[in-house]
């Protein structure tokens, strides 16, 4: 059986209120829209596009110290994650499922960065999920907004 690569949908899109940028799983609209016509090279460009954004924003916040409790946690408590990504991208699919409500990092093999340390969970979630939205949308209007024409 062949290797599908997986949406990174997350059921929350926004696209359909008019979004360039999806709020849910951050493709910007025209992805999701031809979703089913990529082919499997071009499904991975956008998931390493992602990865990458995530991987760098999730890492201002907390680091992995270890992956193997990250996983077990995110396992155990039944929790979604995409596997085929960087432990970074399983950080940040814990923190929106969540919504950061959790204990303790040090728990799920997570340590705060010392900038992060006097944030709460819920507020690093905040964050995260604002930075890799204004970044999403800024790298859409660089590259992919249609100017105006005029008459």
């Amino acid at each position: 059986m062949q290797n599908r690569v997986p949406t990174p949908c997350v059921g929350l899109c926004s696209t359909t209120f008019g979004d360039s940028v999806c709020r849910g799983c951050k493709r910007f609209a025209h992805e999701i829209v031809d979703w089913n016509k990529y082919d499997d090279m071009q499904k991975a460009a956008v998931l390493r596009r992602l990865g990458e954004l995530t991987t760098s924003i999730v890492k201002r916040y907390v680091l992995i110290v270890d992956a193997s409790l990250l996983r077990k946690m995110l396992e155990t408590n039944g929790l979604r994650y995409h596997k085929h990504q960087p432990p970074e991208c399983w950080v940040y699919d814990l923190f929106r499922q969540t919504k950061g409500r959790f204990a303790r990092v040090s728990d799920l093999g997570l340590v705060k960065v010392p900038e992060a340390e006097a944030l709460t969970n819920s507020d690093i979630w905040e964050r995260i999920q604002r930075e890799f939205l204004a970044i999403s949308e800024a790298h859409y209007e660089r590259y992919f907004r249609q100017p105006l024409a005029f008459d």
